[in-house]
């Protein structure tokens, strides 16, 4: 066989997996996001958190500062809303069991979490430190390589170490990271929202994942949310008239789009 007949054939085996697993995405987009979520569990659950940064110049001033189109109080980053969002929770029977994942070096977000962990002080925690996607003024260029170091971590960590764990012998099924994942904001969380997804592409259990967008976005999706949207189950976002101008934009001409991502939510401010 000649050298340039071997290579259509890799080059045609490349481009049927890349075709097959296009399509396999797209249909587990499509019944992630258009069929009925599965029933609640009564018992307890595990939760994973992700505390992506410790703080950010608007917490050391508690300030209220203005954008064109509404007041926006100060939220001292996002390790302190998701603090606030998570602060009044059932810890003691439904979320016994607990996982917070930091970005390394980020030793105010681990304060906050074994802060709370005392007052709790009841069921099963971890703390899951896993490599910054990008760190803040980090060159563009390099960016890509430690966004790929992050990923195979939380492809580790999230996705093949509960595999291959043993499942305890009444339950016979793969282990899961946790059962729910909550994220907010950071670029560290779309590693981790792709870790946690990844498992569906092959029909296995994978965790619930529930995004909410930073209370200072009042006008657009920070980049984070744009990623990760196409995989997340439920997505919040905290002011009126950004569902509504998502809504709006969708229904004009984004809305062949609509069956391969989250439809967005608003409950009010969660934070």
């Amino acid at each position: 066989m000649s050298v340039g007949h071997s290579l259509v054939l890799s080059a045609a085996a490349l481009i049927l997996l890349a075709t097959l697993l296009t399509v396999r995405l797209i249909q587990v987009l499509v019944t992630t996001h258009h069929c009925p979520p599965p029933p609640r569990r009564p018992d307890e659950a595990h939760l994973a958190v992700f505390l992506g940064s410790g703080a950010s110049p608007r917490a050391r001033t508690p300030s209220t500062h203005t954008t064109a189109d509404h007041p926006r109080p100060a939220t001292g980053g996002h390790t302190a809303e998701m603090m606030r969002l998570v602060a009044h929770l059932d810890w003691t029977t439904r979320f016994t069991r607990r996982t917070w994942v930091i970005s390394s070096g980020d030793s105010l977000s681990e304060a906050k979490a074994l802060e709370l962990e005392r007052t709790i002080s009841s069921g099963q925690f971890r703390i899951l430190r896993i490599p910054r996607a990008r760190r803040v003024h980090q060159s563009y260029l390099s960016s890509p390589f430690s966004t790929l170091y992050s990923l195979l971590s939380c492809l580790w960590h999230v996705t093949l170490a509960p595999l291959l764990s043993p499942a305890p012998a009444p339950k016979r099924r793969p282990r899961v990271f946790a059962d729910v994942v909550l994220l907010n904001g950071p670029g560290s969380c779309v590693p981790l929202a792709c870790a946690a997804f990844l498992p569906r592409l092959l029909s296995l259990p994978s965790p619930r994942l529930l995004y909410i967008e930073s209370l200072a976005r009042t006008r657009r999706l920070s980049l984070s949310a744009r990623l990760v949207r196409p995989v997340v189950d439920r997505f919040f976002v905290q002011w009126d008239a950004l569902r509504d101008e998502l809504l709006r934009r969708e229904g004009r001409g984004d809305a062949r789009w609509g069956r391969l991502r989250a439809r967005v939510e608003c409950r009010g401010w969660l934070v």
